[in-house]
């Protein structure tokens, strides 16, 4: 039961598996309806008009021996017959007599060749079953037919009820296929989902398992595989440019910012104008932080598996603390309000010093964005923390394009920084084996953390 509970919570999850199953089941439904309904034809069918049509020939000889003797001799034909007869019950009513095995005329009896069920006593079962039968008028009376199908009705009795068990297998056997169907469909299906799952959290070496079976899906799964080969290819390739980039221009640039720096005290010394220098030191620095932060995001990333080993325990409680005493400064500048709200306590295996960056940076991009007399709440939950604010948020469009390297939104290009916060904290975050997530907090923005 719990099996099948289970799986029916799948399926109704998986829209397209059920559609299938539904669709089969219909299709096992409708074949054995109608394999019953062409046995039914044959068997009771056929004897139900084989019947009908010895009645009809039936009525027809004792109509044209009413109309060919007199009415004298037809009583006599008509007695001798009604008493032979072993199969039909006959009948006969004029104005003056009933002659054959009824004592009397059913009432309410049908026309024929529609039939009444009327009981009635017979001799030979010794026993009252329930007959079939109609009237039928002559030019002298009235003639009355029926026929003793008791055992014809049993027949059908036991062939609807062995019809419904039919149906009833035909149903159980349509879901057992569909459980067995979705039970190896959706398995291979997760698998894909599982790992198109990973791919969006960044995890670009999760590849998808191919089976011996070499169907459909595991040809599907080599091409998915070969694909994500070379998006990591070509994404190790971009990263690895930038790196090289920024790596070998990080010795020259130093080399200029110590000569600018120089120059910078020479002139101070001599009481010369430094501003000009004094920018350019400090463009030259932005510069070299952002490559920093670039070797960072690229160390960060290729760590992910290797440094869960060197973790500890740590108390989110406590680092959350230090990260809003170091922001507090900065937002009382901008008038703004940080308050924690600690509902739960969570220690988590990790990198203080990573966890408390990425919190940080979450909290300085709030100060920044959220505006002048914004609140920014932190929030510690069961499985890691919410960072939100009221501030005039992201957009849906957005909210996944600013995890991309040096990426930058339209509106907030004005404001100091170099697109690297976020996609930090992402790496941050994974490097822990947790989610980042942004959504509305309407108004605001809310950053959803979970380990």
């Amino acid at each position: 039961m719990a099996l099948v509970t289970e799986w029916w919570h799948r399926v109704k999850s998986a829209h397209s598996v059920w559609r299938l199953t539904r669709l089969y089941t219909v299709l096992l439904l409708a074949v054995v309806s109608i394999l019953l309904v062409v046995l039914y034809q044959l068997s009771i069918g056929q004897m139900n008009r084989q019947q009908q049509l010895q009645m009809d020939n039936l009525i027809a000889q004792q109509t044209l021996l009413a109309e060919q003797l007199t009415p004298e001799q037809f009583s006599e034909q008509f007695e001798l017959q009604a008493q032979s007869s072993r199969q039909y019950i006959l009948s006969y009513q004029t104005k003056q007599q009933l002659i054959g095995r009824l004592s009397e005329v059913p009432t309410a009896l049908s026309q024929c060749p529609s039939l009444t069920r009327f009981p009635i006593w017979l001799d030979q079962y010794d026993e009252i079953r329930l007959v079939s039968g109609c009237a039928h008028s002559t030019a002298t009376g009235t003639l009355i037919i029926a026929v003793d199908d008791e055992s014809l009705h049993e027949l059908k009795a036991q062939f609807i009820s062995a019809s419904v068990i039919a149906l009833l297998l035909a149903v159980l056997l349509g879901l057992l296929t569909g459980l067995i169907f979705s039970m190896r469909v959706l398995k291979r299906i997760n698998s894909f989902n599982q790992v198109a799952l990973r791919v969006e959290s960044g995890e670009l070496s999760a590849r998808v398992t191919v089976s011996e079976q070499n169907d459909e899906y595991d040809h599907m799964a080599l091409h998915i595989n070969t694909m994500l080969s070379q998006l990591q290819h070509s994404f190790d390739t971009i990263a690895g440019i930038t790196d090289a980039i920024a790596h070998d221009l990080r010795t020259p640039l130093g080399h200029l910012r110590q000569q600018i720096e120089s120059e910078l005290l020479d002139k101070q010394q001599h009481n010369l104008p430094t501003e000009p220098l004094q920018n350019m030191l400090n463009k030259l620095d932005e510069i070299l932080f952002t490559f920093s932060a670039m070797l960072e995001l690229t160390r960060l990333q290729q760590q992910q598996h290797d440094n869960s080993q060197q973790f500890k325990m740590v108390d989110l409680h406590d680092v959350i603390i230090d990260a809003v005493d170091l922001i507090e400064p900065l937002a009382e500048e901008n008038q703004q309000v940080v308050k924690i709200k600690s509902v739960h306590a969570l220690s988590i295996q990790g990198d203080a010093t990573l966890l408390f960056r990425a919190i940080y940076n979450l909290l300085e991009n709030a100060t920044k964005y959220a505006g002048v007399n914004a609140a920014i709440n932190v929030e510690l939950t069961a499985n890691g923390f919410i960072i939100s604010d009221n501030g005039p948020g992201i957009c849906d469009s957005e909210k996944d394009k600013v995890f991309q390297r040096l990426y930058r939104i339209e509106k907030s290009r004005q404001i100091a920084g170099f697109g690297l916060g976020l996609t930090l904290v992402q790496a941050i975050i994974q490097l822990h084996n947790g989610k980042i997530a942004l959504h509305d907090n309407k108004p605001g923005l809310s950053v959803e953390v979970s380990f």
